[in-house]
């Protein structure tokens, strides 16, 4: 299994209790070394395997029978996310799969303007109906000088379809993420795609 800016690793560790042999692509030093940790924790050293770089610039040997990548594509332009699945593709067996979280625009639309706060940090969502783009904004409270937004390109399957069409990639189903109830703070996690803010597309070669 191959994971793709793994973070701090829960899910890798995670996999590699389970049996998986994982590999993972980091690019943040601070991240490895909490991954490093969290395995070390929990005695998984020898299944998993940790590079440290960009995903659009390693090389990787060999080919992995799952590829997985969560909360991170759209990053970038369009032609980002169709380089970087023309990679996913030469990474993956024949047989294989893989699993990628994507946001969705209709949610992301909807709840533009929400804000909220997490202890000290306060946040709001907006969104670009032109560039399809998921608005994210954090700051301290008090410190609105602070703030730091990131933006993701949200993709209807349609569209995911579109940005798959000279690969030789395919959408072989989709399960839909969940939902969040701002007025109750609750997360319902089963909900329809058409209310979905996420879902995971499971990709095969043709």
């Amino acid at each position: 299994m191959l994971e793709l800016g793994a973070g701090s690793g829960q899910f890798a560790v995670a996999a590699a209790k389970r049996g998986y042999k994982v590999t993972v692509i980091e690019l943040v030093p601070k991240a490895i070394n909490l991954m490093e940790k969290l395995a070390s924790e929990h005695g998984v050293e020898q299944n998993l395997h940790i590079i440290y770089g960009d995903f659009y610039k390693v090389d990787i040997a060999g080919q992995f029978d799952v590829v997985c990548y969560w909360d991170g594509f759209g990053i970038g332009s369009n032609e980002d996310q169709q380089r970087l699945l023309n990679r996913v593709s030469q990474w993956l067996k024949s047989d294989g799969m893989a699993l990628i979280d994507i946001y969705t625009p209709w949610y992301w639309a909807k709840v533009a303007g929400e804000e909220m706060e997490i202890g000290h940090i306060a946040r709001r969502y907006d969104f670009d109906p032109v560039g399809c783009k998921m608005i994210d904004t954090w700051w301290q409270k008090g410190e609105p000088e602070s703030k730091v937004t990131q933006y993701l390109r949200c993709y209807s399957p349609a569209d995911l379809n579109l940005l798959m069409k000279e690969s030789d990639l395919q959408l072989d189903r989709i399960k839909a993420g969940g939902e969040m109830n701002y007025e109750s703070r609750e997360f319902i996690s089963e909900t329809s795609l058409e209310r979905a803010m996420s879902y995971l597309a499971i990709l095969v070669k043709s």
